[in-house]
């Protein structure tokens, strides 16, 4: 894959990107508050200097002779009216360009502060201040002056100049340590996403025994461990539909060999009538039982893709279990059983009646295939709480207790031999267990080798 187009190229842009803002702005903070902090600082030495300024008796004469420049590095200026007309007093030799509004305020009453440029482009930060001073000559007099103290921001402005180089310069270099460092860093934290799918391409739909290997307890472990659930869900499904497969043509195989010996030999020549009769009967049988085996097997696909048809409606399962009584009796007395009804009561159900029939005639009709002659086959109806169990007694065969576990399992059989010999295909109790569940409740079974079983159908009552 294009390592521009992939997850780590992206994330280490956006991490570059956040990054560089978080960079800007420190950046733009550092310089602004130290520019505020110098500036801050030489407008409070201005203002401490004109105080001192304000108090010297000579300020004039000090003015002319230039010593505040030689001496400080300074430059003061005064200002005041004469006659009408704006007198200015200087240094020899130095000429600033002085703002207007911060002479006429400062002779006025107000201070101010202005940055200027001289005219070798150097920066001057000037404050303006309001003084009293005496003008000597006749007449002598008292007249309100502004003072303008100016001092370069040389000194600041390279130090401000010399931070935005450092921050030009440290800037750019910590984005590429930290473009190396986060892409080492996302293919570090994404290898567990390149394992997945170098697994996820190994698997085949012949070989899901394929597991994903990541050995991490944060996100891309549990996305592992579910992806590895999924397979695990997906190689039980296979096996599933290739063990249903198997079963099915292997129940479908055998009545379809049985008719088509039959057939051959009828066929082969001349018998007598009996003899048709005989292998039209075995033919009829063995189809018989191989369309119930379709439409069980039909039954299975609608519920697996969830095309079934429903008709509920509230069920007297009481009126149900009695009607049902009458036909199991007949099975029972034919192969020589007891039949017994016990405790019945009247309790309703919202179900699909014609599948609770199916259901209960499965469950008794293994009691009466796996139950010996003279045994008993019973059923009953209780209320256990807001459910009702019916129950299905047989003095039969028994499960053993190892096989219970599977016994709902498509196409199981504990004794296969004899369940083919007497028709049964492995079906009936899968689909038993699937009307129970789709009608919110469950089907369990006790059973003891030798003494009998007991399968007990559970469906929730219908509230009122």
């Amino acid at each position: 894959m294009n390592f521009f187009h992939s997850i780590k190229f992206r994330f280490t842009i956006w991490y570059l990107l956040v990054l560089a803002i978080l960079l800007a702005a420190l950046s733009a903070g550092v310089y602004f508050y130290l520019s505020r902090s110098l500036y801050g600082n030489l407008d409070n030495s201005l203002e401490l200097r004109s105080a001192q300024l304000q108090s010297l008796p000579e300020i004039l004469e000090s003015i002319n002779q230039g010593e505040f420049e030689q001496e400080l590095g300074e430059i003061v200026i005064l200002y005041f009216y004469s006659g009408g007309q704006l007198v200015e007093v200087s240094p020899r030799g130095t000429s600033i360009s002085v703002p207007s509004e911060a002479i006429s305020q400062a002779i006025a009453g107000a201070s101010s502060f202005a940055t200027i440029q001289t005219a070798q482009g150097e920066g001057l930060r000037l404050l303006a201040v309001p003084m009293i001073i005496s003008i000597p000559g006749p007449p002598p007099g008292i007249q309100p002056a502004a003072l303008i103290i100016a001092r370069s921001t040389k000194q600041i402005d390279q130090a401000l100049a010399g931070l935005v180089r450092t921050l030009g310069t440290a800037g750019p270099l910590a984005l590429a340590f930290a473009a190396v460092g986060g892409i080492f860093l996302a293919r570090r934290a994404l290898e567990p996403v390149d394992k997945i799918s170098q697994t996820a391409q190994e698997i085949e739909e012949n070989d899901l025994t394929r597991r994903i290997n990541v050995n991490t307890k944060d996100e891309l472990g549990r996305l592992a461990a579910t992806l590895n659930e999924m397979i695990g869900r997906l190689e039980r499904a296979f096996q599933r539909q290739k063990q249903f497969t198997s079963d099915a043509s292997h129940e479908l195989r055998a009545p379809l060999a049985v008719i088509e010996a039959e057939s051959t030999l009828a066929l082969q020549k001349e018998r007598p009538s009996g003899d048709y009769r005989q292998s039209l009967e075995t033919i009829s049988q063995e189809s018989r039982q191989m369309s119930s085996l379709i439409d069980q097997l039909l039954t299975l696909a609608r519920a697996d893709a969830g095309k079934e048809q429903w008709n509920f409606a509230e069920v007297d399962l009481g009126k149900l279990i009695i009607n049902l009584s009458a036909d199991v009796e007949v099975l029972c007395q034919e192969k020589g059983l007891s039949f017994h009804l016990g405790r019945t009561e009247n309790l309703v159900v919202k179900a699909d009646e014609a599948r609770l029939r199916q259901l209960f005639m499965n469950v008794l009709s293994n009691a009466v295939r796996y139950t010996p002659n003279a045994g008993t086959v019973s059923i009953s109806l209780r209320r256990e709480g807001q459910m009702a169990v019916v129950a299905v007694t047989d003095t039969g065969i028994g499960i053993p207790a190892e096989e219970i576990p599977f016994i709902f399992e498509r196409f199981y059989r504990v004794d296969k031999a004899r369940s083919r010999t007497e028709g049964g295909a492995g079906l009936g109790l899968a689909i038993s267990r699937h009307i129970a569940e789709a009608h919110g409740g469950r089907i369990d079974v006790e059973s003891q080798v030798g003494v009998g079983s007991t399968f007990s159908v559970w469906l929730p009552l219908q509230s009122r």
